[in-house]
């Protein structure tokens, strides 16, 4: 785990690097890499939870069992 916390703590400079030059230069444009924009929540997580999953595996248990 110390390795994560390395790169976390990396990221969070960097991170704050950025926030820090944005407020400095507003309107700037910033180029990132991906796993920085990631860290930084530009990314949008689109999959369906765990919970959505197991409750439509239970709804499909259920229209077959009302079919037999």
């Amino acid at each position: 785990m110390p390795e994560n916390d390395e790169i976390k703590k990396r990221l969070n400079e960097q991170a704050h690097q950025i926030d820090k030059d944005l407020t400095d230069t507003p309107g700037a444009a910033i180029e990132v890499d991906p796993e920085l924009a990631e860290h930084m929540g530009a990314f949008e997580e689109t999959a369906i939870s765990l919970e959505d999953a197991e409750d439509a595996s239970f709804y499909i248990d259920e229209d077959l069992n009302e079919e037999s």
